[in-house]
């Protein structure tokens, strides 16, 4: 299965940090999505994740298909359960007519943190995926007790000074990507997820995997089987996670 990642600031288009409505970006429903959001930051914010996110499909269905798409002919728009759905129509697959759905070819997530956006998308349709993008900082003791199993706060606690603040960071950011791909977010308790990362001695460079466990008495819905893979990006962490493939 092909994973697809992309992160991008703010500060790559001066405009969209201003909240900007970029021409030749938006299709004309987003347009309409855009004016009702009530803060400066949320549509700075939700600008930059679409901005991302779209030029992250469109490069995807230009190598799975061979078709540009504008910009504006991509919509992401909200799901029933706050999910980002991908719609757009394509008439070419591999330079023969075909009329497909855009939603039938990929799934997308999306995370935004500190004027960043980081978008994910898997060749799979309606797909459990979830990308996280969290910001390295200190966080206390009585939040890693109120949010993590004991496992979690074990692993944690065996990291000193630095490294400290960059797991629990990851622990926060990998619970954040599963919520994310089960579609509940912050709904539930964050202790019935728990993702267990591998000892580093340094900040990961590259995607690097870790386990999960999801407690299926207490989710309200089963879990399926996921993979994890976390790592960090100048002072930030980013995780992705991905149900797996059933042979």
């Amino acid at each position: 299965m092909m994973i697809h990642w992309l992160i991008q600031s703010a500060q790559a288009h001066p405009e969209l940090a201003d909240g900007v409505i970029l021409a030749g970006v938006l299709h004309p429903d987003e347009q309409i999505k855009l004016a009702n959001l009530r803060t400066e930051k949320r549509q700075r914010d939700w600008l930059l994740g679409r901005w991302t996110a779209k030029q992250l499909i469109q490069e995807v269905v230009r190598q799975q298909t061979g078709q540009e798409l504008t910009l504006p002919e991509i919509e992401v728009r909200n799901g029933r359960r706050g999910d980002p759905i991908v719609n757009g129509q394509l008439s070419m697959v591999n330079g023969q007519p075909q009329e497909t759905d855009l939603n039938s070819l990929v799934t997308l997530s999306i995370s935004h943190a500190h004027g960043h956006a980081f978008c994910a998308v898997v060749e799979r349709p309606s797909w459990p995926i979830g990308a996280d993008l969290e910001w390295i900082e200190r966080r206390s003791e009585a939040f890693v007790a109120d949010y993590f199993t004991a496992a979690e706060r074990e692993l944690v606690g065996q990291a000193a000074g630095e490294m400290r603040d960059v797991l629990v960071t990851a622990v926060w950011s990998a619970k954040e990507a599963v919520l994310k791909a089960l579609h509940l977010g912050l709904t539930v308790d964050t202790r019935y997820v728990e993702c267990m990362l591998p000892p580093v001695g340094e900040r990961p460079s590259i995607w690097t995997p870790f386990a999960i466990r999801c407690d299926n008495n207490r989710l309200p819905r089963p879990a399926p089987s996921f993979n994890g893979w976390w790592r960090t990006w100048e002072n930030f962490v980013l995780t992705l996670v991905v149900g797996e493939e059933v042979a």
